[in-house]
């Protein structure tokens, strides 16, 4: 039988052709090594994916092949690309990115910073960021400075509720008191605490007993 991925494009007819199928089988091979070898040329048109290709960038930036691996060979290519390119927000963006999981870019006027905000939910290669942001910071800027966030929740937590008997006199009731809650507020827990007094009234001796708890 015809492959799935050439019936799609042929007539009905075609379908139980065995000439056309073993036609199909022999070149299936063929193309999905031909598919393979343009897949890595296209790679090889950007300097972020490209591997053999990689001296050709060498040259266009530096005049010469580095020696350093692959993957320092594609930073030093990346710095000198920003190094070219204007003093803008999209710019910085994109060097925040490469860093780390950036939020936003602000500028610290009174400082003469640029603050690069990132979340804290992913590593941030802060020397990297400080090694590209040198090559494209203009004299009126002073430095880069980074800022990871950490947001904290608040969690309501409940303690196991306690109960005390207390047994009064001639009449030997008791009262069940039950009273414990605590709210932990961003990184420290803080317990709320409540006093509470109850004046009850009992038979035949007329007195008050107040009772605390806290």
């Amino acid at each position: 039988m015809i492959p799935e991925r050439y019936r799609r494009m042929l007539p009905p007819q075609w379908y139980e052709n065995e000439v056309a199928e073993y036609n199909f089988e022999g070149a299936e091979t063929v193309v999905d090594a031909f598919d393979l070898q343009r897949e890595d040329i296209l790679q090889q048109f950007s300097p972020w994916s490209a591997t053999w290709g990689l001296d050709v960038w060498d040259w266009i930036y530096f005049g010469s092949k580095q020696l350093q691996s692959i993957e320092e060979r594609r930073k030093n290519i990346q710095r000198k690309h920003w190094a070219r390119s204007p003093f803008t927000l999209p710019v910085l963006e994109a060097m925040g990115q490469a860093a780390g999981e950036l939020e936003k870019v602000t500028e610290d006027f009174p400082n003469k910073e640029i603050v690069f905000e990132f979340s804290a939910e992913q590593p941030v290669n802060a020397v990297r960021l400080s090694k590209d942001f040198e090559w494209i910071r203009p004299l009126h800027v002073n430095s880069s400075r980074v800022a990871v966030i950490s947001r904290g929740e608040d969690i309501l937590i409940s303690a196991p509720t306690r109960f005390i008997e207390v047994e009064y006199p001639i009449c030997g009731m008791f009262y069940p008191e039950d009273d414990m809650e605590g709210r932990i507020f961003r990184e420290t827990v803080q317990v709320a605490e409540a006093t509470r007094f109850h004046a009850v009234n009992f038979p035949l001796t007329n007195m008050m007993y107040p009772e605390g708890e806290v």
